[in-house]
């Protein structure tokens, strides 16, 4: 199940066209909610999930989606094994991997994939303003990807 929070504009037409889709994937429900109250006041709706087959579901049947990923999402399941799944799923998304215990052949892995920003777990303000950097470099690349590929 997942949670949405809806970040305010102005313009309700340019929301529709313009705010990049946030999916907080983390087991872990104090951090995934941290995450998405950290996000929330940017400009991009963000929704959350525990669940690798939720998230997937969620890149096949929508647009351009920016994946803010967390470390062991599913039992059995490294990130090295879910992001080629997602890029699979969705090969226009940009994943940005936060994760503190990613092994350095994993790393490399994810890198070969298309990740688009790795971080660790943010502990302080340092920590959070790190992420949401990434996250508002990514929600500029998407939307001038979005914009560029409407105009041609």
């Amino acid at each position: 199940m997942s949670d949405l929070i809806r970040s305010t504009l102005t313009n309700k037409n340019e929301a529709n066209v313009l705010r990049p889709k946030i999916i907080i994937a983390e087991k872990n429900q104090v951090i995934r909610s941290r995450m998405a109250r950290a996000l929330s006041g940017l400009d991009h709706i963000v929704e959350t999930t525990a669940s690798a087959a939720h998230l997937m579901g969620k890149l096949l049947h929508s647009g351009l989606s920016i994946v803010v990923l967390g470390e062991g999402l599913e039992e059995g399941l490294s990130v090295s094994m879910l992001v080629p799944l997602l890029k699979s799923c969705n090969p226009h998304s940009t994943i940005i991997l936060v994760a503190d215990d990613v092994l350095p052949v994993e790393e490399v892995k994810v890198r070969q994939h298309g990740i688009f920003y790795h971080t660790n777990r943010p502990l302080c303000a340092l920590g959070w303003n790190e992420l949401k950097q990434a996250v508002s470099c990514a929600c500029n690349q998407t939307k001038y990807e979005t914009a560029f590929s409407r105009a041609h």
